[in-house]
């Protein structure tokens, strides 16, 4: 994996493992996201169930910080067009042209079903649900109360075809985690962040790009190709 790593004193261009700091920035261009994690994250490659029953790929980034657990899972939807061309199990119903518009766009509810369920299985309590948008791109929030007394702050944005998933956990009498569920940025094809506006039916009807924002006081900048 190439990388990056930008200070206000050095920079340092790395392609192996990067070791941990006390707080990174973690931007991530062919994925589109920029988020700070306590440490470097680790990187799993995966794949998720779609709505409609098709298989994409997904990366878990991954970090803990004492007992306190960050992860953004990103599922990448951008070829869903031709997955849903040459899915095995194709029906009248599921050949229509734009049907895998709907699955994209159904992505949201759908992981969030399946994070009711994991709660559910696991003798937790769901005790926050809602509307939410990062920089205009719309998601949905979520609030639990875990078996152990642990909460865990989860968001969801869908954004250029990719589904953050975003979620951390700390013990219970711990501080909340919240900031993690709203630090979200997203980027364009430039690694510029982007930000929207949107009238009252939720189409967008202004684009503004900027360069990030310099990295803070005594956080690092992580930057992967």
């Amino acid at each position: 994996m190439k990388c990056l790593i930008q200070s206000a004193l050095a920079s340092l261009v790395c392609f192996s493992a990067v070791s941990a700091f006390a707080q990174v920035e973690y931007v991530h261009r062919s994925d589109r996201f920029a988020i700070t994690f306590p440490v470097v994250p680790e990187v799993e490659e995966t794949t998720r169930l779609s709505a409609h029953g098709v298989v994409f790929p997904a990366r878990i980034y991954s970090a803990q910080s004492g007992p306190s657990l960050y992860s953004l899972t990103l599922v990448d939807h951008t070829e869903a067009q031709q997955r849903h061309r040459e899915r095995p199990d194709q029906t009248d119903a599921s050949s229509g042209a734009n049907f895998w518009v709907m699955d994209v766009r159904a992505s949201i509810a759908h992981a969030a079903q399946g994070i009711r369920e994991r709660v559910r299985d696991a003798g937790g309590e769901i005790t926050y649900e809602g509307w939410a948008d990062i920089d205009k791109v719309e998601g949905h929030q979520m609030q639990v109360t875990n078996a152990d007394q642990s909460r865990s702050y989860i968001a969801l944005h869908l954004n250029a075809s990719r589904l953050y998933i975003l979620e951390a956990t700390a013990p219970e009498n711990y501080p909340p985690l919240a900031w993690f569920q709203q630090g979200l940025n997203f980027l364009d094809e430039a690694g510029q962040r982007v930000r929207y506006a949107f009238d009252t039916d939720g189409q967008r009807t202004n684009i503004r790009i900027t360069a990030l924002a310099d990295a803070p006081e005594g956080v690092e900048r992580l930057v992967v190709e």
